[in-house]
């Protein structure tokens, strides 16, 4: 068999899609990660003048605009807060990277599949 056959178009709208699947649930984990620490830093009531600190927020900050003002923050500590908008962000994002995780399992059980087909013929 040659090395130098055509690209089958099937195949590669599937590795096309298992690409951008991968780019989604990455983006989904890094928000969780960021909102979690996030989550964690403000309930402690953490320096926000700190370099780390402030770099978390701004970027929990981005990753929870969707859900911004949901549910009002608690005032836990003189200076913590419990942001059950954050706790919710997490909870969705966790979800949807769980949702990739299986559609990137059955985009590669499809892409192998095909690749096989491939072989066969």
């Amino acid at each position: 068999m040659s090395n130098n056959k055509p690209s089958d178009p099937t195949l590669v709208f599937i590795k096309i899609s298992r690409i951008l699947s991968y780019f989604v649930y990455a983006y989904a984990v890094i928000a969780s990660v960021f909102l979690s620490i996030g989550f964690v830093l403000l309930l402690f009531s953490a320096n926000s003048t700190t370099p780390f600190v402030k770099f978390i927020y701004n970027g929990a900050a981005e990753f929870l605009q969707p859900f911004r003002g949901m549910f009002p923050p608690h005032q836990v500590t003189e200076t913590g807060y419990f942001s059950a908008s954050a706790l919710f962000a997490i909870m969705m994002y966790l979800i949807l990277a769980v949702a990739l995780k299986s559609l990137i399992s059955y985009i590669t059980l499809k892409m192998v599949r095909h690749e096989q087909e491939l072989q066969k013929a």
